[in-house]
């Protein structure tokens, strides 16, 4: 039996990567950039209102126990909080952290609030508890049962229990309307697992086999309110289950919609619904509308965490998050506006951003990105069956790959300073494999015809354009979306770059870039040649689709990765060589052992390091990330990853301003 020790396992760092390269000679006065001083010292020493450790709650909350309208903090909190070293310094109450987003989605506005039954320990991928103060491994990892924290409460002040959990796996998992796949992370040897209830703060998770990486999972998806957490108490009365019909058919043709399921989702969307309780650190309290294009969330009165003196965290009030376009994204960023943001951000923002740091009281920091690639997905299950054999074959990968002028790209693209590597995990992954990356990145004409010619498309046009193997003439499409994902350049500048160098060599190619929905349905339906977009490198044990065909959303195998999501039901069975990763995948997820897991994840890594499936371009040298200067607490070096919830790898609710009443 394995059991979870309060402090967690010593932690790995994931500053592997040495800093990133500077951009040009205006940073390398790096030191100014990343300190940590309040733009304003004279005012730094201030004391607040709510400074000082005797202080154990915000004085909002205070307010509120005083009127009678909030139960002492004795009672909203946990008998056992979670305990939360602050990274710097213990914190002040209050304030507003101002951040801006292109989403429409108030989902990826509450990645921030992270939620789960276990975390991530801040700037690390160890695994630590969370709303389970401690589980046991038995069975030798076919059965997880976590210990839940007795009187944790939602935002709402209702208990949280394995109630919860269970109603989050029999109405919502186990429910195919709701979920007509069950997902593959609570799946092992083809079976769904179970969630049952031991008592009101002990349930259990069993398998039919070991399941190896079900608490990185865990404290992945914990960043998704909604996923495992789901308040039973509220979401029932929108639950054909549970409710009435006659109310619940009342209640959807209130809202507006068809089905019960409409209702439900909706209701659901912590991201959405102001009125779904949470438990997270923040709660939304005002949903993004035509009138006031904002998410703003506000502090949780009964959040479950405290610092090291025993006072309630959250330390910052509210959370504000405006929709705003890319460009006046990056104004507000310059003119200090904004407290802490890294979306949209981009190199070319950088010279300008550094200029204004300390004018307009902001720090830049350069965080490592977990996606730094621009690239391309060959597209393995591509419908037509001539395209798909050319994107299966290395040769034809080869010489397109080495078509690509890179050193060229990242002078024109990071002013010089670009990586150049082939996506296969970036160097602070657990299963990188040090040297890997490198194969066919050198730019070579010769080569790069000599493969294509080998590749069985050496025939050409009078115009000299190369013929496919059926002779009819080869286009090549690229399709992308805007974005800029951890300091990478404009998706559409390289694009341009590559279409240039492919026609060099005879390859006809065309690029367009459509907007983002229509991208991922086509991508995801198996109708693109090639996808592109960024390659995900950190943790991607728990979202494998990057490396591994496990979804339609596996770019660049949709068809192959639909088959192995739904069974078998659906897609396409397919060849060998990809079935080898999915049964490859299927083996880590029931390793428990973590040196046989990492063994075999590497293996999954050596396939793409020798057969290229994805070409990358080059790789963005760092990701900037604008920080308020008088906000505490935020880790000076990191890694910027969806998978580690962005800043909330520095863990928000410990941030802290000095001087609160300013913000």
């Amino acid at each position: 039996m394995t059991t979870a020790r309060a402090g967690g396992p010593e932690r790995r760092s994931l500053l592997k990567w040495g800093g990133g390269t500077l951009l040009g000679s205006w940073l390398l006065s790096g030191c100014d950039l990343l300190s940590t001083d309040p733009s304003d010292k004279k005012r730094s020493g201030q004391k607040s209102a709510g400074s000082g450790s005797d202080v154990k709650e915000a004085p909002s909350l205070a307010a509120q126990v005083k009127q009678g309208k909030l139960p002492p903090l004795a009672q909203r909190l946990p008998k056992k909080p979670a305990v939360v070293k602050p990274l710097q310094q213990l914190g002040n109450y209050g304030g507003t952290i101002r951040m801006a987003t292109t989403v429409q989605s108030g989902a990826h506005f509450l990645i921030v609030a992270r939620e789960g039954l276990v975390e991530w320990a801040p700037g690390t991928t160890d695994v630590v508890p969370g709303l389970a103060e401690s589980w046991d491994i038995t069975e030798g990892g076919k059965v997880y049962t976590f210990h839940l924290r007795e009187g944790a409460k939602w935002s709402d002040g209702h208990p949280f229990t394995a109630d919860d959990l269970v109603f989050f796996y029999e109405s919502v998992l186990s429910n195919t309307e709701l979920t007509p796949v069950f997902p593959t992370w609570l799946t092992i040897n083809g079976k769904p697992g179970t969630i049952s209830k031991i008592d009101d703060h002990t349930v259990k998770f069993a398998f039919d086999g070991p399941h190896g990486l079900l608490l990185r999972q865990m404290a992945f998806r914990g960043a998704f309110q909604g996923s495992l957490l789901t308040p039973k108490h509220y979401l029932s009365q929108f639950h054909v289950d549970h409710a009435p019909k006659a109310e619940l058919d009342k209640k959807v043709k209130a809202a507006g919609l068809k089905t019960w399921t409409d209702l439900f989702v909706a209701k659901a969307s912590p991201g959405d619904n102001p009125d779904r309780p949470a438990m997270g650190p923040w709660k939304l309290t005002h949903q993004l509308t035509a009138s006031d294009p904002r998410f703003v969330a506000e502090r949780n009165p009964y959040y479950w965490k405290v610092d090291s003196k025993g006072r309630q965290l959250p330390y910052v009030d509210t959370i504000t998050q405006a929709k705003l376009s890319p460009e006046t994204i990056a104004l507000q960023a310059i003119g200090g506006d904004l407290d802490i943001q890294f979306e949209t951000l981009n190199v070319r923002d950088l010279p300008v951003l550094a200029d204004s740091a300390k004018k307009n009281g902001f720090r830049l920091l350069r965080w490592a990105s977990d996606a730094p690639w621009i690239a391309m997905y060959m597209n393995q299950s591509d419908k037509d069956p001539v395209l798909r054999g050319l994107m299966q074959n290395i040769d034809f990968r080869a010489g397109l790959s080495h078509a690509l002028n890179r050193d060229e790209m990242s002078k024109i693209l990071y002013a010089g300073a670009g990586g150049t590597r082939q996506p296969c995990a970036v160097p602070q992954d657990d299963y990188y494999i040090k040297g890997s990356g490198n194969r066919f990145t050198a730019y070579d004409v010769a080569k790069a015809n000599a493969y294509l010619d080998k590749a069985g498309v050496d025939k050409r046009d009078g115009k000299g354009f190369r013929l496919r193997p059926d002779g009819k003439p080869l286009e090549l499409s690229i399709t992308t979306f805007t974005f800029e994902y951890g300091g990478t350049a404009d998706a559409s500048d390289a694009y341009e770059i590559v279409k240039a160098n492919w026609q060099k060599v005879g390859v006809r190619t065309n690029f367009q870039s459509v907007a983002g929905p229509l991208w991922s349905e086509r991508a995801t339906g198996n109708l693109l040649d090639i996808p592109g977009y960024t390659v995900a490198g950190l943790l991607w044990d728990v979202d494998p689709v990057w490396y591994v065909p496990t979804s339609r959303s596996s770019y660049w195998a949709p068809a192959y990765g639909e088959w192995y999501e739904t069974g078998g039901k659906s897609g396409v069975e397919p060849p060998p060589q990809f079935r080898r990763l999915q049964q490859l995948y299927d083996q880590m997820a029931s390793e428990v052992d973590e040196q046989k897991r990492l063994t075999i994840g590497r293996q999954i890594l050596k396939a793409h390091d020798e057969n290229v499936w994805m070409i990358g371009t080059v790789t963005a040298p760092f990701a900037p990330v604008v920080v308020s200067a008088d906000l505490v607490n935020v880790l000076s070096d990191a890694v910027l990853s969806y998978r580690l919830q962005f800043m909330a790898t520095s863990a928000m609710e410990q941030m802290a301003y000095k001087n609160p009443e300013d913000h």
